[in-house]
């Protein structure tokens, strides 16, 4: 058993030290991975101002709209093997849950601006939780951006938090598409996007990162529909 007990032990600060590098390397490569998509969508603007003919207008957009693809997705790979590392050593910090939301809806109001969506903030209940504040507002982010991408113009999203039974909840509540009900129960998993996704730039991956955060700290993400139109996103920790 000594010789089994010796190698256990010299073989998790290699571990570690392996995890860290990967983390390392995650973070140093999404700069390098974002960057020129940006730089090869603006150079693509460039034509599509001076293109006179429809159908080669069409060819531009179409190239513009396939840079914003690779980036998204890129970027949510990244995203995703950034959440896959944290998740396996989960930073256990205290975190304002109402002042990350605040904090986080100010970060998305500019893109939220240019698509004349409104995320207003209603009832945020003082509530404090255990966790990595990194995760949980790269969750918060992607519900927020789900809700900003798949909504409507001049319509309104509505964040709140509350608690009960010794849980806190989030709900983001949009007035957009709403879910297929025959879809709810698939669009967690990775890569699948619902029908109503057709002519939206996306990954599949954004629910997908959201549900391995929640899982990670112990809560749970539920989708469902509003009773009139729209859809709820309920986020809900333990305290």
């Amino acid at each position: 058993m000594a010789p089994l007990v010796t190698s256990l032990n010299s073989l998790m600060p290699r571990l570690q030290k392996s995890l860290s590098r990967s983390e390392d390397f995650t973070a140093e490569a999404a700069p390098r991975v974002r960057t020129p998509m940006a730089i090869a969508r603006t150079q693509a603007e460039v034509p599509l101002r001076r293109v006179e003919k429809e159908e080669n207008r069409q060819a531009v957009r179409e190239m513009i709209r396939a840079v914003d693809e690779s980036s998204r997705t890129a970027g949510q790979l990244l995203d995703h093997a950034m959440v896959s590392f944290r998740t396996d050593d989960l930073a256990r910090e205290t975190i304002q849950l109402d002042e990350l939301i605040v904090d986080t809806v100010n970060r998305l109001h500019p893109i939220s601006e240019l698509r004349d969506v409104e995320i207003k903030t209603h009832k945020l209940m003082r509530t404090k939780i255990q966790g990595d504040p990194i995760l949980v507002q790269n969750a918060i982010q992607n519900v927020l951006d789900n809700s900003v991408k798949y909504t409507c113009a001049d319509t309104k999203i509505t964040v709140m938090l509350d608690q009960s039974d010794g849980t806190a909840h989030i709900r983001v509540q949009d007035e957009g598409r709403g879910f297929d009900d025959t879809e709810i129960d698939q669009l967690l998993l990775r890569f699948e996007r619902g029908k109503n996704a057709n002519g939206i730039v996306g990954s599949g991956l954004g629910l997908t990162i959201v549900d391995d955060i929640m899982r990670a700290h112990g809560g749970h993400i539920i989708l469902s529909n509003n009773a009139g139109e729209g859809a709820c996103v309920t986020l809900s920790f333990p305290l």
